[in-house]
């Protein structure tokens, strides 16, 4: 089955598209360099999103102590 596959593809002229054609080694490197790419707007997104965790975290640590300031401004009688 395999064979035959082969000589269908010379058949059609696509032997360009194998790894070892031009178009081929072309398509396996464009391949490698978006994978990388999304590996690193991967690597960007989820190092963002635990900044943004302590982030949060210190804002809420602000509110808190501002809170406490102004309870100690305004007490409750």
């Amino acid at each position: 089955m395999t064979i035959y596959l082969m000589y269908f593809a010379e058949s059609l002229g696509l032997e360009i598209l194998a790894p070892q054609g031009v178009v081929g080694l072309l398509i396996l490197v464009t391949g490698f360099i978006f994978s990388l790419m999304m590996l690193y707007v991967g690597y960007i997104s989820i190092r963002e999103m635990y900044s943004n965790e302590s982030q949060n975290s210190r804002k809420i640590q602000i509110l808190k102590e501002q809170k406490k300031k102004i309870a100690r401004l305004y007490p409750q009688s």
